[in-house]
């Protein structure tokens, strides 16, 4: 009998062991992201059944049976479903649907801030992994954040004029270009990032480059017209600063000192070998 339980214990100690093999830290991540977000949506919807359930009570107090009724049918259904979403939004009672709203603006939120919380731990894996040359383990994990981003996080044009930044439009392209390219290629953005300086385009001399940092790497290229700006470098207390001057007029020049956090404005182009955007002008 003890041999056979210590076979048995071996057996599950490998087992385990090639368990943790087969599946890489950055699957690992994802799952554990995952079950976060399958507990937090299990205690969204046990709050909204509670308030579903206070919420019968008050129109069975008040005699209102087609209240008390739609509410009752939509406990039965989040019983047998287990699901909350916009498709399940009702347009009476108004009072059911203020509950559905807030629990269904809740659910997004907790989601997408874990999976925001998840995706860099994810792309720092599959850099790490791409540079070791371990590159199916590398595919492996960019599926894990397409994953989670397509199944979590809806995709939302950005609004033209939209604030974003950096780092959101840094990571949004290393995640998934397709992706990043349909939220915010050809829309005219805002981008707020650290100014890392600037130069005259080597192919083009009639653009200017200005470069924004993101804080994990990366880089977001925003290129102004010399049709449009004067650039200039000059020293201030012993720094160098880089001064950008609209054509004719002088009063409206900015100066721009590396590790400043600027806002650059413009169309963004996609991603080539950096983010792009262009047509750039600064907030004014």
């Amino acid at each position: 009998m003890n041999k056979l339980f210590h076979c048995l214990a071996t057996i599950l100690v490998l087992s385990v062991d090639l368990y943790a093999q087969a599946v890489s830290p950055g699957e690992t991540e994802a799952q554990r992201c995952e079950e976060k977000i399958a507990s937090v949506q299990r205690d969204v919807l046990g709050k909204y059944e509670d308030g579903l359930q206070e919420l019968q009570n008050g129109f069975q107090k008040a005699a209102d049976l087609d209240g008390a009724l739609a509410v009752r049918a939509e406990r039965q259904r989040v019983t047998t479903e287990g699901r909350l979403g916009d498709e399940h939004l009702v347009a009476e009672p108004k009072t059911l649907r203020v509950l559905q709203v807030q629990n269904i603006t809740r659910l997004k939120d907790l989601t997408a801030q874990l999976v925001q919380e998840t995706v860099p731990k994810l792309l720092e894996f599959k850099k790490s992994l791409t540079i070791a040359g371990k590159l199916d383990e590398a595919l492996a994990v960019r599926a894990a954040i397409e994953r989670l981003q397509n199944g979590y996080v809806p995709l939302t044009r950005a609004e033209a004029g939209a604030l974003v930044p950096g780092d959101t439009l840094l990571q949004a392209y290393a995640a998934d270009k397709a992706r990043a390219d349909k939220a915010y290629k050809g829309q005219k953005i805002a981008v707020r990032g650290v100014f890392g300086g600037f130069r005259q385009d080597a192919n083009d001399p009639k653009l200017y480059q200005v470069y924004l940092a993101g804080s994990n790497g990366g880089w977001v290229q925003c290129t102004f017209s010399s049709a449009d700006f004067r650039f200039r470098e000059e020293k201030q207390f012993n720094n160098l600063v880089s001064v950008v001057v609209p054509k004719g007029d002088e009063n409206a020049a900015v100066r721009f000192q590396k590790g400043q956090t600027v806002e650059i404005h413009g169309i963004c182009e996609g991603f080539d070998e950096v983010v792009r955007l262009g047509k750039c002008d600064y907030a004014r």
